[in-house]
This record gives C-alpha cells, structure tokens and sequence, in this order.
C-alpha cells in the first residue's frame, strides 16, 4: 500500500485548482498538517480525507483507489472507453478493447478483473451467441465480489442485471423474474444508490420481463416505477423506453388512446436522446393504432348500410 501517493494526489489536485494549502485545510486541520501530509510523512483518517474531498471536489474513492492501483488514470480512460462501446451497441470494438487489456497487469485481479470479465460476457453472448460462456463468465465476475451473501455493491448487482436480462432474451423468463426480484431486494439494502440509472434500468427491464410472461398489470406497476424515478431525478436515460413499455402495456389492454399517448411521449424523449430505433418503432405503433381505430369506426358504417338495404 503506497500511502505516500495519497499525500502527492491532494498535493497535484490542489495545484491543478491553484488552491493554497492555507485554503484548503481552513476549518478541516492545520496548514503544518496538510504539508506533512503532502509529503507523505503522515497518513490522514479516513474522517479527514472525506473532508478534504470535498473541499477538493472529488469522490473519496478517487483517493482510495489511487494507493491500490498504480496508472489509475490510464484503467479510468479504458473502463470510460468500454462503457461508451456498451451504450453505443458497439459490441466489436468492445470486443476489441477487453481483448487488448486482458493480459494488462492492471486488469488480471480485482475490481477492474471484474469490471473485464463482465464486459467480456457481454461480448461473448451479443457477438457469438454463446450463453453457457457468458453465464459462466458473470459467475466468475460475481465471485470476484468482496461483499457478503447480505450485502452487494452496485457494480455487482448490475453484473447480476446482465445476467437477468440475458435469460429474458432467452424466453427463460421464471428465472429471469426470480433475478429481477432479487436484484430490488438487494437496491433497497443499499444504505444509498448511487447510480441512479441502475435503478431505472431495473425497473425498465423487470418491467419487460413481466410483459413477454403475460403480467401486464404488475409489468405496468413497475414501468410507471421507473418513470417516477426519471422524474424525481431529472433524468431523460430509460425514459423513452420506459414509456414506450407503457404503451405496449395498454396496446394489449385495448386502451388505444393511452397507448397512443404513451408511444407519442417515448418518441418525443426518442427525439430529444437521438435514439432513432426508438423513434421508429414509437412511430410504427402509432401509425398501427391509428389504423385499428379507422376500421373500428368502418365497421360499424358498413353493417349499417347491409341492414339498411
């Protein structure tokens, strides 16, 4: 453990920020603290490093990671690269990346291990169509957790999501639900979430599990769930997809005017994320509505005019 990096890492960001060492330790320690600690002759408690985060204005973890992973910077440009192939679908240069890394010592152990193996599982089931590698493979990662049987991190409960979302793929939708129930037991534990796209994506998927089972009430109870939290935390992520499950929902139900609205609101936030496949099937349906409900009103027309002649 390389204690010392801690004290060069404060030191590097508050001259980034051209902050004094005077403004920083004000109301925190003395100024002859913050240079012993600078210089690596002292450690901080985890109190004090807390409070000097946030008059910095990064996360603890920034520190943290920094005394057990040497090159952090370069393992924070990969892990940006991959999670950027996986929202964008480019499941070959994701491919392509976890290859290139997958002998680099900075990812043969720990949490960027399972961070690798995890989009290695992605690939391997989206590209090759081999389930039994990628479930083995999400295993793998999951072992590699430090938590307990009670309690688990948010990075491996999205591990876990994969893994439902997989079975859902494969129709095998018992066992995904039992996940998916799981996967919100362990979120609600979680003295707080973080990511709050997790959640969303939780809700989004759980909800589609339940629409391909045939559970269009319980399937919608969790899509309005999901939008709830879009709302509350102003986010636009999952929103789109989440309305557009919504009007699946009532589609089925016959309810063709809130279906419609719902495919007409998933098409507008469609619009505004520039996610064009959404705006097109958004748009399909509505267009399939519509033309329900112009036979609807033609048929009772023509019975009408066959008992009048």
């Amino acid at each position: 453990m390389q204690e010392s990096s801690i004290g060069v890492q404060i030191k590097e960001l508050r001259k980034h920020f051209g902050i004094s060492q005077q403004e920083l330790c004000r109301d925190i320690c003395s100024q002859s603290f913050i240079s012993r600690i600078e210089s690596g002759d002292l450690s901080p408690s985890a109190d004090l490093l807390y409070r000097l985060s946030m008059r910095l204005g990064v996360d603890m973890n920034y520190f943290l990671e920094s005394v057990y992973v040497p090159r952090m910077d370069y393992v924070q440009e990969v892990l940006l690269q991959l999670s950027e192939s996986l929202k964008k679908k480019n499941y070959e240069q994701l491919k392509e990346l976890v290859n290139h890394e997958r002998r680099n010592p900075l990812f043969i152990q720990g949490k960027n291990r399972q961070q690798l193996l995890w989009y290695e599982a992605i690939y391997f089931y989206k590209i090759h169509g081999d389930f039994h590698r990628a479930i083995m493979l999400l295993d793998e990662a999951l072992s590699m957790g430090h938590t307990t049987l009670k309690s688990h991190s948010e990075k491996e409960i999205e591990i876990y999501l994969t893994k439902a979302n997989i079975y859902t793929e494969r129709k095998e939708l018992n066992e995904a639900i039992s996940m998916y129930k799981d996967i919100l037991t362990y979120l609600h534990r979680l003295p707080v979430i973080r990511d709050k796209e997790l959640l969303i994506k939780v809700y989004y998927n759980y909800s589609r599990s339940l629409y391909l089972n045939g559970e269009l009430g319980e399937s919608l109870l969790f899509a309005q769930n999901g939008i709830r939290e879009c709302r509350e935390n102003r986010i636009l992520y999952g929103m789109g997809e989440l309305y557009f499950q919504m009007g699946r929902v009532y589609r089925d139900q016959s309810e063709n005017e809130l279906s419609k609205g719902f495919f007409e609101k998933a098409a507008m936030v469609s619009q505004l994320m520039e996610d064009e496949n959404l705006k097109r099937m958004s748009e399909s349906q509505m267009e399939h509505i519509g033309e329900a409900e112009l036979c609807l009103r033609d048929v009772p027309f023509r019975h009408h005019n066959k008992e009048g002649i």
